[in-house]
Order: structure tokens, then sequence, then C-alpha cells
């Protein structure tokens, strides 16, 4: 994994840009029109690869990193541990009905919030709202 890159999040130039990754397309999708009704913009993916290249590579990078936590490929830890090494200031939060504590000391790596599967729409809404107004985490 590489350094952190120069670029930066947009968010404090424009709506907050938050990537959505998960590979149950219904899910991903229902979650990304929720932020888009509350004025964000998002953009989905349902690979984890795919998601991990467009961190390295998009020019316009996130602000958020909405991640489910079990996907093929890379799964969620590994996708935000990934993005924050590439994104200095990137926001994390990890959707999941199957981390605890344990797990996420093991993988190494710390999600800004983890949020637990079923959410209430407005438990999700308020995390995301939170995670972004915070101090960016190490």
């Amino acid at each position: 994994m590489s350094a952190a890159t120069n670029s930066l999040p947009a968010a404090a130039h424009a709506t907050p840009l938050i990537y959505v990754v998960d590979d149950e397309p219904v899910s991903a999708d229902i979650v990304s029109e929720l932020l888009q009704l509350e004025g964000y913009r998002t953009r989905v993916f349902h690979d984890s690869r795919v998601a991990a290249e467009a961190l390295s590579n998009a020019s316009t990078k996130p602000d958020m990193l909405l991640a489910d936590y079990r996907m093929s490929g890379l799964n969620g830890l590994q996708l935000i541990a990934r993005g924050k090494s590439e994104i200095r200031g990137l926001k994390t939060i990890l959707l999941s009905g199957l981390v605890s504590d344990l797990t996420l000391g093991e993988q190494g790596c710390h999600p800004d919030l983890c949020v637990t599967k079923p959410f209430p729409i407005a438990t999700l809404l308020q995390s995301v709202k939170r995670v972004l107004v915070a101090p960016a985490s190490a």
C-alpha cells in the first residue's frame, strides 16, 4: 500500500461525496438513494476491488467510504485500510452484523464508526452526519 497521497477529500468546497460499497446490489443502491435524498453525492460499487482501484485513481476523492464488512475480494476492513492509506482524512463507516471489537483489533483497522445491520434509516443518516463533521482520525 502506498502512503497517503496529497489529494484531500473535497468536502470543504462541495457537497460530500460518499463511496458506497456492498456486493449486494440492492443494499448498496438503497443506501445510495437514501444518502442522495439527504443531499449527498454518491458513487456505488458492487465489487470491493473496483472500489479499491477507484480510491487510488479517482480525480475527485471521496469524503467518506461506507463499506459492508462481508464481501468477496477485499472485506470492508481491508478496503477501509486501503482507503485510509490512499486518502488523508478519509472518513469511514463499516456496516455489518458480524464485526466485534475483537475482530476489529485483529484486523488492525479502525473505521470511524461501525453500524450494525439491520439498522433504522435514521441511524444510518445520523451516523453519516456525525462522522463527516468529526475531526479526521489517523
